[in-house]
């Protein structure tokens, strides 16, 4: 008993073996006590199965240390030191509850750990208050309630929201919203093509073979359009067979050669299984704010479509610009 902290003394009624070190232990949320600096005074056997570590005396180890903190390495063995340090919603808990007395409730924190060789996070609900020892220690007593489960429901529920079910690709509302942050005032660097694409003789394929087959072609156009495009590229779905792609930092020249070889393998799906080819239409339009003032979102959409619109007036399967046409149906496709 001589070596125990006075937090530590004043709990252990009985030795490590009380009835109230017990309860602490088989909680079903991690509790822990520490130090201003992170240093562990206790902590529970939960506390150690979030991180998939086997529990062990960590009196007087950093907190970091102990749970494998991203941010600590061979440079770093202490909580606090590094840059991202003065970020951490753990470290900043506890200098709020011992330094300014603040009781914590509820506090969502995301931490990052390493298992192994790989990187892993966690969500906690983060309540703490300020414990005082008989000897006039104070100490902070965290407990951590593990919500990963309910965030990443949270994540794909959100992702749900933004995604046209029937596609994948994003809906209008999130498509319209990524159009604008791209075209909103200062922004100092922008380039980018915008491309409005609609299927040709569409309400044939419904009409003579039934929407599920319509629904198919869509689908299947969209998992061949996201071969094909970059991370940072954007495809959504604008409103029945009408898609929108915005390639970011491609010039309409570039982004047409992509809609051609996405028109292509579109067209070589479907060949076995219609009298007439599958093929779409588009508009594109290049904006480069180096060049000219980047226009309004209405008015973006208002130009892609007039290009569009020309398009089909044209026929099947190829693609206007302000540059002029492109056909997608030739002998080099």
């Amino acid at each position: 008993m001589d070596n125990q902290l006075p937090l530590e003394k004043d709990l252990a009624l009985d030795g490590q073996h009380s009835f109230y070190y017990d309860i602490f232990q088989s909680s079903s949320i991690g509790q822990i006590v520490v130090n201003l600096n992170l240093n562990i005074v206790s902590a529970n056997s939960r506390m150690f199965q979030y991180f998939q570590i086997n529990p062990h005396d960590a009196k007087g180890l950093p907190f970091g240390c102990v749970f494998n903190c991203t941010e600590l390495n061979h440079n770093y063995r202490e909580c606090g030191k590094t840059k991202n340090c003065k970020s951490c919603g753990i470290l900043n808990a506890v200098r709020d509850i011992l330094l300014s007395d603040t009781s914590i409730k509820g506090s969502v924190i995301q931490y990052s750990f390493r298992i192994e060789k790989r990187h892993a996070a966690k969500w906690f609900y983060l309540s703490g208050a300020n414990v005082a020892t008989s000897s006039g220690d104070h100490y902070a007593a965290l407990v951590f309630t593990d919500i990963t489960e309910l965030k990443q429901q949270e994540k794909r529920l959100r992702e749900k929201l933004t995604l046209d079910l029937a596609t994948g690709t994003m809906n209008k509302h999130s498509l319209v919203d990524a159009l604008q942050k791209l075209v909103e005032p200062g922004i100092t660097s922008c380039r980018f093509t915008t491309c409005m694409i609609d299927f040709d003789n569409f309400k044939k394929i419904n009409d003579q073979c039934g929407h599920l087959m319509g629904d198919k072609v869509l689908k299947v156009f969209s998992d061949i359009a996201r071969k094909h495009i970059r991370k940072n590229d954007i495809l959504g779905r604008y409103g029945g067979e009408e898609f929108i792609f915005v390639f970011n930092g491609t010039d309409h020249i570039q982004s047409l050669q992509i809609l051609k070889r996405i028109h292509k393998e579109l067209m070589d799906r479907f060949a076995q299984e219609f009298n007439a080819p599958v093929t779409f239409s588009a508009g594109v339009v290049y904006v480069d704010n180096a060049a000219c003032f980047l226009p309004q979102c209405a008015d973006l959409l208002g130009d892609v479509d007039r290009m569009l619109y020309q398009a089909k007036n044209r026929g099947r399967g190829r693609a206007m610009s302000s540059t002029g046409e492109t056909l997608f149906i030739s002998s080099d496709i």
